[in-house]
């Protein structure tokens, strides 16, 4: 997603400090300002994606098969490229390798199912199809339970650089190929067990602001160099170069008690990001903090 971020809980816009839930909602809710909320087209394709998807995940189907019609094919053939090219100068190098292994190519957008099954072989990882907003609580019960929600619908075509939700681009182009790595994939359902296996506010909002500054903002060193792997800032053609390169960022690296009291913005460019050594790293320090919150998962 380009600018305003928002915190990836598929279709939320969450204040990572407020505790609350939103309703797990039946019908298909756009925010007001949303590009498409005024084309009825665009309105009726996702209310039928979202019924359809919820279906497939109250009943535990898996993500459905889709005929993408001809304005997502052109959205997405539009955005991808401009994504590979800054990927292929600036993502880690486990990324690279798991897009090249999914086959997950500039000119058709692929079948989430067929991405989970191969997930599936590798990480023991499934895709969850998600119709839009999930309650907090149960979108990481999911994926304590080791599914990842996703997406199935492409955002409006009046401003393909940009979408107000996590939409199929953002997903599939951003938080499905690091699944493919092992310590990427056992650090995700760490902190999903982590969280539903809690109730205390503070210890939630800890792990979401380690969740959001690794998961979704995260940077990598690798080779001497600093690598993109947060899926907020691989689907943004603007997050790339300005988590980068922007002087306005402050890039410190990753120690856990400053990251779990850092607050952020979820509504702007973030200019305040953590570069982690490794994801093994990560995990070791995600195990250190459960065993200081008393959190047995």
């Amino acid at each position: 997603m380009n600018p305003p971020a928002t915190l990836v809980e598929y279709g939320t816009t969450i204040d990572p400090q407020l505790m609350v839930t939103p309703p797990d909602a039946a019908t298909l809710e756009l925010e007001t300002g949303h590009p498409g909320e005024n084309d009825a087209e665009y309105i009726r394709r996702r209310e039928d994606l979202f019924a359809l998807c919820r279906k497939h995940r109250l009943e535990q189907l898996g993500p459905p098969l889709l005929d993408y019609n001809a304005e997502e094919t052109r959205i997405w053939r539009e955005v991808s490229p401009k994504l590979d090219e800054l990927h292929l100068k600036h993502a880690c190098r486990i990324y690279l390798d798991a897009k090249r292994d999914l086959a997950i190519t500039r000119d058709e957008i692929p079948q989430l199912r067929h991405l989970s099954e191969r997930l599936q072989r590798e990480t023991n990882l499934h895709l969850v199809p998600a119709e839009g907003a999930l309650p907090y609580r149960t979108f990481y019960e999911y994926i304590a339970e080791r599914g990842f929600p996703v997406t199935q619908f492409i955002r409006h075509g009046s401003h393909p650089e940009f979408t107000p939700e996590p939409d199929m681009i953002h997903d599939c182009l951003g938080h499905v190929p690091p699944l493919m790595n092992r310590d990427y994939a056992e650090l995700l359902v760490l902190i999903g067990k982590a969280v539903a296996a809690t109730n205390k506010g503070e210890q939630v909002l800890a792990l979401k602001r380690f969740s959001w500054f690794s998961i979704e903002f995260g940077l990598l060193e690798e080779v001497g160099e600093v690598k993109v792997f947060g899926a907020g800032i691989l689907s943004s053609t603007g997050e790339i170069p300005f988590s980068l390169f922007s002087p306005d960022v402050t890039r410190r690296p990753f120690e856990t008690e400053v990251v779990i009291n850092t607050d952020y913005d979820p509504s702007r460019m973030q200019d305040h990001l953590f570069v982690a050594p490794s994801f093994s790293f990560l995990r070791c320090e995600l195990e250190h903090l459960l065993q200081r919150f008393g959190i047995q998962v």
